[in-house]
């Protein structure tokens, strides 16, 4: 017989960049300008939080292209306190499904250093973005010790459900799980902040939900997820979030 060759999975396909009137104008400290070209109806992404987003970014002298996750057909997911503050400042507001455009003063963007052979010095950007998904985050017990900060090896009780409430994964007070730091993007985006002995409920966008091979787990990836946890203990190993 002959070997089988691997299947490839198919490239994504790019994705067309809206280009809508705009229906709301808002322009933020430092001159930042906020365009909605499509308020969203899903969860509103509140400061310091987790997103996933398609975005196109361009000079706004000259309209050269220098980023796209819209060219590349896959959005990305990441915490807003990862990205510059034009961004930090011009996401939050947002609800899931809006499509914004972010006009971004170089002091809010990548300054006098500018950024690789693509981002000049002192360059104002230009950014779309369409929000996918975000993480939602609810405290249901506010813990009174500690904080977990960005950088943290934390101790949890958790319950981990499907969209159709089957239990997937879980771990109890009195045998805990203990996750390390970018073991998983929802941990790592959503448990700073949380004090311990606080409880809090996580709604997981699926590309969110994404362990690497190397841990070993048998958790499932690529569907969203909610997370009960109880934080029982935490070591930050870097500066509080």
């Amino acid at each position: 017989a002959q070997p089988t060759e691997p299947v490839m999975p198919a490239a994504p396909t790019p994705i067309a960049v809206p280009d809508l009137p705009v229906v709301k104008t808002t322009e933020l400290e430092g001159g930042l300008l906020v365009e909605d070209m499509k308020i969203g109806e899903g969860y509103e992404v509140a400061e310091h939080g987790a997103v996933v987003a398609l975005y196109h970014g361009t000079l706004k002298d000259g309209g050269k292209e220098f980023d796209s996750a819209f060219r590349r057909g896959e959005p990305i997911a990441f915490p807003l306190d990862g990205v510059i503050p034009g961004w930090q400042k011009g996401v939050p507001g947002m609800k899931v499904g809006g499509i914004r455009r972010l006009t971004i003063p170089a002091a809010m963007a990548y300054g006098e250093r500018g950024a690789g052979s693509d981002i000049p010095p002192n360059a104002d950007l230009i950014f779309i973005i369409q929000l996918v998904d975000a993480l939602q985050v609810k405290d249901t017990v506010v813990g009174t010790g500690e904080a977990a900060g960005q950088q943290c090896v934390a101790v949890t009780a958790f319950k981990m459900t499907d969209a159709e409430g089957k239990v997937v994964e879980e771990a109890t007070a009195a045998n805990p799980y203990i996750w390390i730091p970018g073991e998983y993007q929802a941990i790592q985006f959503g448990l700073p902040g949380m004090k311990v002995g606080g409880k809090r409920t996580l709604i997981v966008p699926k590309e969110m939900n994404q362990t690497p091979p190397q841990v070993g787990s048998s958790r499932p990836n690529d569907i969203p997820v909610t997370m009960e946890i109880e934080l029982i203990a935490v070591r930050n190993l870097g500066p509080r979030g």
